[in-house]
């Protein structure tokens, strides 16, 4: 089974628009230094509540035209695809779709937070923040992961976007599976009819390297869902999550074992 990972190019990094640290020819400049010919600037879409990592709504034309201009500005010596990493919120529908009809080269889509009735907190979060959505649902974990990948389900089904994102980061508290077993036939389940969706609906996944510097200390998704995504032929794209300069292409040269793993 042949990877086929493209390891010039990095399809997913955050910029001052968003929760990134540097700006975006920052961003283009430190890609060239390491190497890579491609890259996709996916700021956090604006959402119609505050945040601490989501753009502004008012900066929307002028992040398309920051992306427009570095274009020019570098050139043939790297590609600067104009992308957007889009939360899908079920609540927010109509919004989501405003964006995601401006049009963009690659929308990465991606759930971050899940709401329980009225109350919502951050899959993806800090260890408190996760603590709340435990709470927020009852402890009961497998209801958890449940509602989790149903939204994602939902999201891809919506047609709007072509990359999925971190699909399991749900598991980035999981240090020693304390929570749940990825080898348990129930999630096992919920994570195979998802890329099946991924798959219907045409979209690439992502192989998301940030997940090695997050407490479950591995990428995203895990190399079994990697395997089993290969299986389906789903297109498999490469990125760091990178939120500076020095995390561009980040743990990239960790896909040669991985490929080993899904060949074995």
């Amino acid at each position: 089974m042949n990877m086929n990972m493209d390891k010039y190019s990095d399809y997913h990094m955050h910029s001052l628009f968003s929760d990134g640290s540097t700006s975006i020819d920052e961003m283009a400049q430190r890609a060239i230094e390491k190497g890579l010919s491609k890259i996709t600037i996916t700021d956090h879409m604006p959402l119609p509540h505050a945040t601490r990592y989501a753009m502004a709504y008012d900066r929307l034309a002028l992040y398309r035209q920051t992306i427009r201009e570095a274009r020019l500005s570098f050139g043939s010596r790297l590609e600067i695809n104009m992308g957007i990493e889009m939360e899908y919120i079920p609540q927010y529908y109509r919004w989501i779709e405003d964006i995601s009809n401006m049009g963009w080269d690659h929308m990465i889509v991606s759930v971050h937070a899940l709401f329980k009735g009225r109350c919502q907190a951050m899959v993806n979060g800090t260890t408190a923040e996760f603590d709340i959505l435990l709470e927020n649902f009852d402890y009961d974990v497998p209801s958890l992961c449940r509602a989790y990948y149903e939204t994602l389900k939902q999201g891809y089904r919506t047609g709007l976007f072509d990359i999925a994102g971190h699909m399991d980061v749900i598991k980035k508290h999981n240090v020693g599976e304390i929570f749940f077993s990825e080898s348990d036939a129930r999630y096992r389940g919920l994570v195979l009819s998802t890329l099946d969706v991924i798959r219907e609906q045409g979209m690439k996944m992502e192989v998301n390297t940030a997940g090695f510097n997050h407490p479950v200390g591995q990428q995203y998704p895990s190399d079994w869902i990697i395997q089993a995504a290969q299986e389906k032929e789903i297109p498999i794209v490469l990125s760091s999550d990178s939120h500076s300069p020095e995390t561009l292409g980040q743990f990239f040269d960790k896909i040669d074992s991985l490929a080993m793993v899904s060949l074995a």
